[in-house]
């Protein structure tokens, strides 16, 4: 099992004072109208960046944002300037900003635009990892969300250059993986739709945890294997063989679910009683239910993934359990971005034990208790 102990970290003996460190941050931030509207990845960079420039040392903050490749990081920039200041640097191409980091006195913060304006970038080119490790003497992964990708910020730099993982990063593995190892009795509940990645999830922790309990689209996939109607809701194409995990003791499937009817209406059903032109929009209240009333003997429950399909407003059973766990005496581990996103709306982080910054990289990590992020720094 991974663990913090196994990763590079910053830590008092390393020499700070008048060293340059290039720190991958977690800077995909929701943007709108030109304005940061979710901050919760942005804020997770600054115990790492004021550790650092406490100490003297000189900081180049660089990251992605997804969508369009040429999105600019202004918005972020605007953002962090409300918390530290930093010099906005748009071209650093080839060396492009030397000038400007050879001038960094002590306890400067540089943020470099997108990352992904750059095709070296996602195609993990050595050249432009060169370039990028060139500017720093020392590199600091930070963004746990996006070190399952393969691209030259996260793999490639730490070929060239002294390489450490930041403060969150350390946080996400060490409480992350304590989902491998559990307090028991032990709650897993995954929601979401990422069909692909989540049902090797259920596969392993089918025999890990005590009780796993199904949401979101991916419960659909389990319903129709186990026989039930799931009318028009959303499957993949092939619904792959799930008897080994549908014999499980530990998965529990919903027995009720909220149902949009070609009306537009909303009904609740028992899963046997879904009807052809149904598509299931969330868990029912009854499954809810029965959720917290193991919750409530729990000494851990992970959760991942949105119970019902937020985007289209159907948080009901997602604000319920997070409610649930707010109040729970069990350690609670929420991740997911989508789970972030509507969890913390109503709840802030110190309502639970852990709320992970990652998405994909959460699933990933636990499937494989490892990622290319970590690999690449303990090469």
């Amino acid at each position: 099992m991974m663990t913090a102990i196994d990763l590079p970290h910053l830590t008092d003996k390393d020499d700070i004072a008048g060293k340059t460190f290039l720190v991958r941050g977690a800077l995909n931030a929701p943007v709108a109208d030109g304005e940061v509207v979710e901050d919760v990845r942005l804020q997770s960079i600054l115990p790492t960046v004021s550790w650092l420039t406490s100490r003297g040392g000189r900081v180049i903050l660089i990251g992605h944002l997804s969508g369009s490749d040429t999105d600019s990081f202004a918005p972020i920039a605007n953002y962090l300037r409300k918390h530290i200041d930093i010099t906005f640097i748009t071209e650093y191409a080839n060396g492009a900003a030397q000038s400007a980091v050879n001038s960094m006195r002590n306890g400067d913060v540089m943020l470099f635009e997108n990352l992904r304006k750059y095709e070296g970038e996602k195609a993990n080119d050595s050249k432009f990892a060169r370039m990028l490790a060139d500017y720093a003497d020392v590199y600091v992964n930070d963004a746990f969300p996006a070190a399952h990708r393969k691209h030259a910020s996260i793999v490639g730099v730490p070929q060239y250059v002294p390489s450490r993982v930041g403060k969150q990063f350390q946080a996400e593995v060490a409480n992350l993986s304590k989902a491998l190892d559990p307090k028991r009795p032990f709650v897993f509940v995954l929601g979401g739709a990422k069909f692909r990645t989540k049902i090797p999830l259920v596969e392993k922790f089918a025999s890990i945890a005590d009780q796993i309990f199904l949401g979101g689209a991916i419960a659909n996939v389990y319903l129709q294997a186990d026989g039930f109607p799931i009318g028009q809701s959303k499957r993949p194409e092939t619904i792959p063989d799930l008897q080994k995990e549908l014999e499980s003791q530990s998965l529990k499937l919903p027995v009720d679910v909220v149902c949009e009817t070609p009306a537009g209406d909303s009904a609740v059903r028992n899963v046997d009683e879904v009807i052809d032109d149904d598509v299931i929009v969330d868990i029912g209240p009854r499954t809810v239910s029965l959720i917290e009333d193991v919750v409530a003997d729990a000494k851990m429950v992970v959760w991942n993934g949105p119970l019902g399909w937020y985007e289209k407003g159907y948080t009901q059973a997602t604000d319920d359990l997070a409610g649930i766990l707010a109040e729970s005496d069990a350690e609670t581990i929420l991740g997911g971005g989508d789970t972030g996103a509507v969890v913390l709306d109503d709840y802030e982080t110190n309502d639970f034990s852990f709320v992970s910054t990652a998405g994909g990289a959460m699933i990933q990590f636990l499937a494989n208790e490892t990622l290319p992020g970590i690999e690449a720094l303990r090469s």
